[in-house]
């Protein structure tokens, strides 16, 4: 898998869990409202938005180092471009 495939895979994966938060938020935010404490009435909701968080988290390290990656193949490859290019001009 490329590196860009990667990032792809992970940012699809980043839309998912911040929906998954997102609606955790929303369950809190009327559990507050109606003086319930979230996590005492859903703690398996909290748990997993919990582990939705951790994910979100981990994988935008994981994205900020696959960005750098990406940044470097970049930077690698217009390098080769131009050693092709004064290669091509020297035979020229």
């Amino acid at each position: 898998m490329t590196t860009q495939e990667k990032i792809n895979e992970l940012e699809s994966r980043q839309i998912v869990l911040s929906n998954e938060m997102a609606s955790s938020d929303a369950h809190a935010a009327k559990c507050i409202k109606l003086g319930l404490n979230f996590g005492e009435a859903y703690p398996e909701e909290l748990e997993r938005y919990k582990a939705s968080r951790d994910e979100y988290n981990a994988n935008e390290v994981a994205l900020s180092d696959l960005y750098t990656a990406l940044e470097k193949e970049a930077q690698a490859d217009a390098a080769d471009h131009h050693i092709e290019m004064m290669e091509g001009q020297a035979d020229a």
